[in-house]
Order: structure tokens, then C-alpha cells, then sequence
């Protein structure tokens, strides 16, 4: 195919050099659209290459901040330990709780209802007990009755056996919880005494908390057996028969209460008239026979008032005193809450020197009048006598 412009094309006829320049056109057109084609393709492989680059640049990034999630691990809560113990002991009455870490010992005679306990804390396990805390409770049945002459005993005992830079108060009113107690203190006895006194049931409790060591930890302490103390609960309200404690409960009228086991249940404690009550206890110390306490029930049958039966008592009273004394008595009435309940105390109408208190109440079956009769023996009974009427419930 000749070229255009070459000497052999000027040679040509018109025609002919029209279709060489036809065929030169077609294959110009042909050669660009190939050229576009493969620009096209070079594009389109660019763009592909730069996207396919872009998401591996991306899932780069994704990897790095995201790393694999690690293996879930269980946790499992740490078991709550106890930090405090709880003891009861019903042969002496008393409960509390106690640091776990503290030792507790305890010595007690089951008939007699006496004893003592002991919490012990020394520091570091120290078998000398250079430092720490005790608490002691020691429970006394003792013919003393006086709680003040108590606590003087035992605080002068305490004076034989302290140094002389010992420092002694005097014996003051305390509290330990919800009890009302005669307290003294002792510093500077080889450590630190706190000593409560209590009169609760016929017997005599000694709360003694002692502790020794550094300033700080002799505050750490102090505080320590504090809660101790105020944790003590005593317990003659749970007791239902003991050796030394007896709890009597009548079906029938619903009275509850509790006497020392050393008393005789076969007296001769008198009873108001010759009225017929049901008696449900006469109880007395076994040397005296006639002074104690007398509990007896009667119901009110229909029609009949306490105020009603109470007086007909009385007036028979008086009359058997007029009898035997040859005069009338000068007695006197009290209305009060026993226990409770709506009472009277009838005093000075008896002439065997016995006082009664006449209660208001409800049994199972209705209205009832329950009578406790007291005639005191001994001073040191009285407190005896005290505590058998605190113990009485109705209504049971």
C-alpha cells in the first residue's frame, strides 16, 4: 500500500489515492479504538488494584485495633466468711457473739447453774498473752444478795493481786447493752479492767473485759471487747426445765413462770380465804415452809365481776384478822400493771403477814382472777421472791 505523499501516490489516479485514503482513515479508527480500549482496560485495572489495596490497608487496621477476643474467664465470688461466732449456753444464761479469730473456753457446774466463760485474743498466737483481750463472764450463785457488798468483794480481791501504781475508781452505775449494772475500772494492772455486775434471776453475773498492748492497739481493743459485751443477752425467759431453773407452764390458765430448782414445790405459804382456788404453785425454801410464794387461779363464772371478787376477798380477810388480832386491819390496795396486766395489791389485810396480788385476766376457757400470794422469809429470799414474780406470764 503506497504512502500518502510518496512519488508513487502522486502517480496514482484520483480514485485510487481516495480509497488509499479511505483504508488509511479506516485503520487510524481501528488502531484508536484499540488504544482506547487498552486505556480503558489500564484504567479499570488501576482503579481495581487501588481498591483492593485500600481494603487491605483497611483490614490492617482493623486487625491491629481489634485484636483477637480473649478466652472469657469465671470469675467466682469470694465465699462471704463469717467474722464472728455466736455462743448460748442455757446453764448459765447468757449468749453473745465473739470474733472468730478469739478462743472461748468454758467451765460450768449444771447443777448448780454456776460457771464461767472465757474470750481469749492474744496477739500473734502468743502463748504468754503479752497483748490482746479477754472477756470473762462468770456467773455466781452466792448467799450474798447485796450486788453493791458483790462488787466490793470482788474489787478489793482485785487490790491483793495489782501492783501499787494500780489505779482503782470507784463503784459506779453502768450500762452493758440493755442492762443497768454496778461498773469500776482498774488501769495500769498488768493491762486494763472493765467490770460490769449484774443481778438477773437469782444470780449474780460478773462481766469482766481486759485487754493490754500498744496505745493503738489497746483502743483497737477496747472497742473489740466492747461489742462483745454489748452482744451478751441473758436468757432465763428461754429456759424450759433446767437443773437449777424450772419453768412451769399451765395449760388451763395460760400463766407461765420460772423458780429456782432448790425451792420446794410443797409449802405452807397461806392463801387469802378459805375460798377454793386451783393451785398451781407453792413454792419455799425446804429450812422455811410457811414464807414464799403461792400461785392460784379461780375463773369468774357469769354474772361475777373481778371488782366484785375482790371484794368479797377482802372483806373475808378482814374479817378472819378481826378474829385472830382482836382488831380490825389497816390495809391498803394498790391498782398497778403486773406483768401486763390490771392487778390489785392487797397488803395488811392478812393476819399471817402474807400480801396477795389479785390479776385480771383471760385463759383459755375466759375471764379469770389469778392470785399470787408472798409471804417474805429471809432478806436474802426476797430477791428470790422478786424474780419469780418478774418471771410470771399470762396469756401463754
Amino acid at each position: 500500500m503506497e504512502k500518502i505523499n510518496s512519488p508513487e501516490f502522486e502517480n496514482l489516479s484520483i480514485q485510487q489515492k481516495e480509497e488509499i485514503i479511505l483504508h488509511h482513515k479506516r485503520n487510524f479508527i481501528k488502531k484508536a479504538a484499540i488504544a482506547v480500549v487498552a486505556i480503558s482496560a489500564l484504567i479499570a485495572l488501576t482503579v481495581f488494584a487501588l481498591k483492593i489495596r485500600k481494603e487491605m490497608i483497611q483490614d490492617r487496621v482493623r486487625f491491629v485495633s481489634n485484636p483477637p477476643a480473649e478466652t472469657p474467664v469465671m470469675i467466682t465470688p469470694e465465699e462471704n466468711l463469717e467474722k464472728e461466732k455466736e455462743y448460748s449456753n442455757t446453764t448459765l444464761q447468757i449468749s453473745f457473739k465473739y470474733p472468730v479469730e478469739a478462743n472461748l473456753t468454758e467451765s460450768f457446774d449444771t447443777e448448780k447453774g454456776e460457771g464461767k466463760v472465757e474470750v481469749l485474743y492474744s496477739k500473734d498466737n502468743n502463748l504468754e498473752f503479752l497483748e490482746g483481750y479477754k472477756v470473762t463472764i462468770t456467773v455466781f450463785s452466792t448467799r450474798i444478795r447485796d450486788l453493791n457488798q458483790f462488787a466490793s468483794t470482788r474489787l478489793e480481791a482485785m487490790r491483793t493481786t495489782c501492783p501499787e501504781s494500780t489505779i482503782y475508781s470507784g463503784i459506779t452505775d453502768g450500762k452493758m447493752g440493755e442492762y443497768d449494772t454496778l461498773y469500776y475500772q482498774i488501769d495500769y494492772c498488768n493491762g486494763y479492767y472493765r467490770n460490769h455486775y449484774i443481778d438477773f434471776g437469782g444470780k449474780f453475773f460478773e462481766v469482766s473485759k481486759f485487754y493490754k498492748g500498744d496505745v493503738g492497739f489497746r483502743q483497737q481493743y477496747d472497742i473489740i471487747t466492747e461489742e462483745i459485751i454489748k452482744s451478751i443477752t441473758l436468757l432465763p425467759q428461754r429456759f424450759e426445765v433446767t437443773e437449777f431453773l424450772k419453768s412451769v407452764s399451765d395449760v388451763q390458765s395460760g400463766v407461765k413462770f420460772e423458780y429456782p430448782s432448790y425451792l420446794v414445790n410443797d409449802c405452807l405459804v397461806p392463801m387469802p380465804t378459805d375460798t377454793r382456788y386451783r393451785v398451781i404453785l407453792s413454792v419455799c425454801e425446804e429450812t422455811q415452809k410457811d414464807a414464799g410464794v403461792v400461785i392460784s387461779v379461780t375463773p369468774v363464772q357469769r354474772g361475777a365481776t373481778f371488782d366484785g371478787l375482790l371484794q368479797t376477798e377482802i372483806n373475808k380477810m378482814s374479817d378472819d384478822f378481826f378474829a385472830a388480832k382482836g382488831y380490825p386491819p389497816n390495809g391498803s390496795q394498790e391498782n398497778f400493771t403486773f406483768n401486763g396486766e390490771a392487778a390489785v395489791k392487797v397488803t395488811g389485810y392478812s393476819w399471817k403477814d402474807a400480801y396477795y396480788i389479785f390479776v385480771n385476766t383471760e385463759g383459755p376457757k375466759g375471764a379469770e382472777l389469778v392470785v399470787v400470794g408472798v409471804k417474805e422469809g429471809s432478806a436474802e429470799f426476797k430477791t428470790t421472791v422478786n424474780n419469780i414474780l418478774n418471771s410470771i406470764k399470762f396469756r401463754q
